[in-house]
């Protein structure tokens, strides 16, 4: 069996040890040497907006009708526009398609109807306004479709937004000042006019609803 030191004496050799360590000549103490930073280099990212970011879609408006009917699609062009989405008269490259109906002859309804089903078979956002929805708002061909009535039209980014995160809203209302029914589009509002030559200012919306066999009286 070994011999046990005394406690003192263990106590005492490593007191010595680490004194003899300190004592150390400096050609024997290795040095580390401190590593250099090596210099970042800055990452470059090109930015592409997402087709999900709002503002940056393509949108093609189509009217059909009357003076006021065009001057309606100027002003959602111009609102459009001014957000930020990019107006275009090629369809086929458009995200969402508003059609602007008009009500008055048959011919332009059928037009509407068909490019309804167009859009859809194009796999294209539709949002539908003008007088057809506005006048009947039960019809078959406009369900689940976003729809702008006539008098809501200063709304349209609204229902672009929602319609191209794939929700339906329908802005189909009437808008009331002291209890009369309020007129259409201000005049403030920006417009992109189809003709630069041409200003189209409505002076009065709807009719005196006399006519018997009018449906448009309904919409107005």
């Amino acid at each position: 069996m070994d011999d046990v030191n005394d406690i003192e004496d263990l106590i005492t050799s490593v007191a010595d040890a680490a004194e003899i360590g300190r004592n150390k000549p400096r050609n024997v103490v290795h040095l580390r040497h401190k590593a250099k930073n090596k210099p970042v280099q800055a990452q470059v990212v090109d930015y592409k907006p997402s087709s999900q970011v709002p503002g940056t879609q393509t949108i093609y408006i189509k009217t059909w009708g009357c003076s006021h009917n065009s001057s309606d699609g100027e002003y959602m062009a111009g609102l459009l526009s001014h957000y930020g989405y990019k107006i275009t008269d090629d369809k086929t490259i458009a995200d969402l398609w508003i059609l602007n109906s008009c009500t008055v002859k048959n011919p332009a309804e059928d037009h509407f109807r068909n490019e309804i089903t167009a859009g859809k078979k194009s796999g294209k956002f539709v949002v539908v306004a003008g007088c057809v929805p506005q006048g009947d708002q039960k019809s078959s061909f406009i369900q689940n479709l976003s729809v702008i009535g006539v008098q809501q039209i200063d709304r349209v980014i609204e229902v672009v937004e929602e319609t191209l995160k794939g929700h339906t809203i329908r802005l189909l209302g009437q808008k009331k000042i002291n209890g009369k029914k309020d007129g259409g589009a201000r005049l403030q509002l920006p417009k992109i006019r189809k003709n630069k030559l041409i200003e189209i200012i409505a002076i009065s919306t709807g009719c005196l609803n006399q006519c018997t066999y009018c449906k448009t009286k309904h919409a107005g």
